[in-house]
């Protein structure tokens, strides 16, 4: 049961509902000391099923990943704050800014945005992948509604929920308590295996959201690619990973000369002195901006 308007949890005013999936539920969240708000994602502590045993481990490996999950410090990134366990819940309380997300924008554009938003939203994300898998994390759930557009201008990309992210150095990619993590559209052949991966799993969920932003659908819905693109495509999404692109930027440089477009230059990656600055607040998660005000796809 969703929490309702001015319902305290964990010190945080609930505000408002702002999305619900099988990994939780996003409220938008008065601070409790702060004049802001957060986006506050509350988890479940236990699972459909599960043993005392699979659910401390779940809730071990939260702390965990949310604890290296706010080390990143990336322009395209949403910035964790804080996480805890509130009667029995887990959660995470990380930036808000208002914005559009990339499964939204394809509701309003089912035959894919124009080619230059595509390769604006890869270049940026790649960078932002690049940037957590040289600090040792994985995505592992990249997919157009985990891509946001801010309604600031100029628009920035922000890459979401890293709540799932899991260190390199740990081989299987089923979570947790046995339940996948990603989408089975965007996940890699041996994410959905079961099998060891690396960065290269995140490339080609990179690639398989390019195919979405491009044409309206992901891999295997049957729309054609442009020919130029279809090779650069066809080797971020190879079965094999040694076959694929090694990081996710060198595909988006790819992506780029086979879309005749001038590569897009990803936002400066230093940090400022204050982390947390304005000026570089991303969104949140599965804002449903497009709902509430006319739809449009923002210029690049």
């Amino acid at each position: 049961m969703p929490l309702s308007a001015g319902t305290m949890f964990a010190g945080y005013t609930i505000e408002r509902l702002l999305g619900a999936g099988g990994m939780g539920e996003v409220y938008l969240a008065k601070h409790p000391r702060l004049p802001r708000s957060d986006a506050l994602k509350i988890l479940p502590t236990s699972l459909p099923g599960s043993s005392a045993t699979s659910d401390e481990d779940y809730r071990l490996r939260f702390v965990r990943e949310a604890d290296l999950s706010a080390k990143l410090w990336h322009p395209n990134i949403v910035a964790v704050h804080d996480r805890g366990e509130f009667m029995g819940q887990l959660w995470i309380s990380m930036d808000f800014v208002p914005g559009t997300d990339g499964a939204e924008l394809l509701a309003v554009y089912p035959k894919g945005v124009r080619p230059s938003l595509c390769l604006q939203m890869v270049t940026e994300v790649a960078s932002a992948l690049d940037h957590a898998h040289s600090q040792g994390l994985l995505h592992r759930d990249v997919k157009p509604g985990n891509i946001m557009l801010t309604e600031s201008t100029p628009h920035r990309v922000m890459l979401t929920d890293f709540g799932i992210a899991r260190p390199i150095a740990e081989t299987s990619d089923l979570t947790l308590t046995g339940f996948a993590v990603g989408t089975v559209a965007y996940a890699a052949p041996e994410q959905l295996r079961g099998l060891p991966v690396d960065a290269r799993a995140d490339v080609y969920a990179l690639g398989a959201t390019a195919v979405a932003l491009l044409t309206g659908a992901p891999p295997g819905s049957g729309r054609q690619l442009a020919p130029a693109v279809a090779p650069v495509i066809n080797r971020a999404l190879a079965t094999e990973p040694a076959d694929r692109y090694p990081t996710c930027s060198e595909f988006a440089r790819d992506l780029a000369v086979a879309l005749d477009l001038p590569p897009v230059t990803p936002p400066p990656t230093t940090p400022p002195a204050d982390s947390h600055d304005a000026q570089h607040a991303p969104t949140l998660l599965g804002l449903p901006t497009i709902a509430t005000r006319p739809p449009t796809e923002p210029p690049v």
